[in-house]
This record gives C-alpha cells, structure tokens and sequence, in this order.
C-alpha cells in the first residue's frame, strides 16, 4: 500500500480515486459518523476546501483500490479551522509556511479486514510526516474528536489544544496544533515493519492513457533493493516525461 500525493498539478491522473475518496469519506462521516451537514443526495462529500488548494493523501492498495485519504491545506489559504469554526480556537488560528491544516480524515472504513485498516492507518500516518517533510511543514492544525485526543496523543503525536473542547451537532472536538520530532518518521516506519518511503507523487503532464501504468511502476520500483533503483528510474524516465521506450 502507497500513499498518493494527489494536488492541482496532477489531479486530473487521479479522477477516478478522488470521486472514491468522496464517496469513501461521505460514508464514514454521514452515513456511520451522522454528520448530517454533509449529506448530499450525490453521496459525495465535497466542501468548501475541496478546492485547488487542497492536497490530497490517498492510500491506495497494490490493487488501485483506494482505502483511505487525508486532506491538508495550507494555513495562509482559506482553510476550515480559520474561515469556518474560527470560535474551536482561543487566539486566531496559527498561519505561516510551515503550518498546514489536516482534516477530512479518513483512515479505512468498518468494512475492512482489521489487518486492513491497520495498514491504511499506518500508511497515512507515515504519509502525513513524509509529506510534512518534503513541505518543510512543522505543525498541522485541525479540529479533533474530543475522544480521540487521547489514542493520537499516545501514538507520539505531540498536541497543544487551541481552546476548550466545544460541542457541535454530533458531538464533542477541540481546535489543536500538532507537532512532531524530525525523527518521528523513522520511529512510525519502524512501529510498522517498513524500511522505506510510503510516499508517492506523480509528475504534472503526464499524459492520461500512461498514468496507470506509470503509476504502478513507479509503485514496483520502490520496492526495489537500493542498489536496483538506479537503472530502475533510468528505464521509468521516458513513460513518466510521455515519451515511448
């Protein structure tokens, strides 16, 4: 299992899982969640921040099957915690270039196997630092399940609350800032049994009848032996740039 990085310069490589990823998140958080504000007669769960700001992290399996998503924005846009529920947070919402907001996430589904949704929740969580560090990204904002607070805080995150919990419609959260150590990724990595990067993302221009296939062997080629890699990317480079072999 991979985690795709999924934004407005290869989006369009990406149609089909990012309709799942909607689907997929409208079933968790309106159809078992209750999130009735959400409900759309489409079954799509699309907002506002679904724009062409937002970054996606897609967790897609060895089949093209998409298991679960992430979306971050970056804090100097319009984001959720800022524009939408600027009263989750005491002071205003923390903004800088090294400062993202995490939400929408969706790490597997009921439907699962448990050995499944293991995997889709580890695999993001590596995805996010992975991410996080290619961004120079220091801190992710969002608002938190009230109840959640303690599992992600003993899962090494390290959280600073930006206000008192608050209700809202189906239940209870509270605006946070989460930080993590520079060797947080090798520790998450270790915890999951993975040597390597989880992270994928997919040049812009590709063209669309090759992205499939590219996509995947670029997916194989990171399973590869770091000595193998090299004429691996050598043998990749035309189908990624558009060109034949």
């Amino acid at each position: 299992m991979r985690v795709h990085v999924v934004n407005s310069a290869n989006r369009s490589q990406y149609l089909d899982e990012i309709e799942a990823m909607h689907r997929h998140r409208h079933r968790l958080f309106v159809e078992l969640m209750g999130w009735r504000a959400l409900a759309s007669d489409d079954g799509l769960d699309i907002d506002e921040f679904d724009n062409q700001w937002a970054t996606y992290l897609l967790a897609i399996d060895d089949d093209g099957v998409l298991r679960g998503s992430g979306r971050l924005v970056p804090s100097w846009r319009p984001h959720m915690l800022k524009n939408l529920f600027p009263e989750f947070s005491d002071t205003p919402a923390p903004v800088g270039p090294e400062i993202w907001e995490w939400t929408r996430h969706a790490p597997g589904d009921p439907l699962y196997s448990g050995t499944i949704n293991k995997q889709v929740k580890s695999a993001l969580h590596i995805g996010m630092l992975e991410f996080a560090a290619s961004r120079g990204i220091e801190a992710f904002t969002g608002i938190l399940e009230t109840r959640l607070l303690g599992p992600v805080i003993e899962s090494g995150w390290k959280i600073t609350p930006l206000g008192a919990p608050r209700d809202y419609g189906e239940g209870n959260a509270v605006g946070v800032v989460i930080r993590f150590a520079p060797d947080f990724i090798d520790i998450a990595r270790a915890r999951a049994g993975r040597s390597g990067p989880v992270l994928v993302e997919m040049p812009c221009g590709m063209p669309v009848d090759a992205r499939h296939l590219a996509r995947r062997s670029v997916e194989l080629a990171m399973r590869l032996p770091l000595h193998a890699l090299g004429e691996a990317v050598a043998r990749l480079e035309p189908l990624v740039a558009g060109e034949s072999f």
